[in-house]
């Protein structure tokens, strides 16, 4: 018996009369590139597929639920984290004039803000910040180097409140 098949660089059809050949690698005898000679159709069996275990799988949805559900109550119970200073609303015009005393919480503040996609706030945040840069850079260095961030930015990971306070060029 032969196996048929194209080559698979320049398409011609290749017939081999050598049923041993199926499954390795021979030479298109038209292009001379290498090609995959797959196996004779007779030797092929079916793949025999289990039956599916429909326990197993109301189990497995089960354990995904009960997965999504704890990473929820985590969320939840990382948000009602009370806050160290209240969040003040920022300034929608010029005129209304917000000048925090304390630097950190400007720095604080924007990476919340970053974190939660507040881009235009975070800016402006950012703009206040560098108007200090001394201390901006006191309080930089510090949460750079602090192994345990304020209790405000628990729920922002490590790695992110370190890429934000990059961000401030101070």
């Amino acid at each position: 018996m032969s196996i048929e098949f194209h080559c698979s660089h320049c398409g011609k059809m290749i017939k081999t009369s050598n049923d041993a050949a199926g499954g390795k690698r021979g030479k298109c005898p038209f292009c001379h590139n290498t090609v995959y000679i797959p196996m004779a159709e007779a030797e092929v069996e079916p793949l025999r597929l289990a039956p599916s275990d429909e326990t197993a799988e109301r189990t497995r949805q089960q354990l995904e639920e009960d997965a999504r559900l704890l990473a929820r109550t985590l969320r939840s119970e990382t948000d009602d984290v009370p806050d160290l200073a209240p969040r003040q609303a920022f300034p929608v015009s010029d005129n209304d004039a917000r000048l925090p005393s304390d630097v950190e919480t400007l720095v604080i503040e924007y990476v919340l803000s970053m974190a939660d996609g507040r881009l235009d706030e975070a800016e402006q945040l950012a703009e206040e910040i560098r108007r200090e840069p001394e201390r901006a850079a006191e309080v930089v260095q510090r949460l750079t180097m602090d192994e345990l961030p304020p209790k405000r930015l628990a729920r922002v990971p490590r790695p992110l409140i370190q890429g934000f306070v990059k961000q401030l060029h101070v």
